[in-house]
């Protein structure tokens, strides 16, 4: 089976035009500025972590986990105090927008294969 290097191309180039968004940018600049205090970058990224690990055993037992959930709402409490990461997690979720209506625009374009 041989594939079309285009194919890959083309994708490369979406990843390279996402990269250049006003969003994308803005979330790696808040990102950089942040890095530099450990102390806020380490307790976001535990944060980002217990979310992750909280979404996972949702979408593995199909159950809130009512603990985790409050840990996590009281984290992000904490967190959101900061004004540069709360500026970062407004800029992740419209890196997230942008991701989905992505996701979307391939989906409808590929319709045929996805529905059967």
């Amino acid at each position: 089976m041989v594939i079309d290097m285009n194919f890959y191309d083309k994708i490369h180039e979406l990843v390279r035009s996402f990269k250049e968004t006003d969003e994308y940018k803005e979330f790696m600049k808040i990102k950089e500025n942040l890095a530099k205090d450990e102390k806020k970058y380490a307790m976001l990224k535990d944060f980002k972590e217990k979310q992750k690990t909280h979404q996972i055993e949702y979408i593995s037992t199909n159950k809130i986990n009512e603990e985790s959930q409050k840990e996590l709402q009281n984290l992000y409490s904490i967190l959101i105090q900061t004004e540069e990461v709360r500026k970062l997690l407004e800029c992740e979720m419209r890196l997230d927008i942008l991701l989905a209506d992505m996701q979307k625009i391939v989906a409808e374009g590929i319709n045929e294969i996805v529905e059967f």
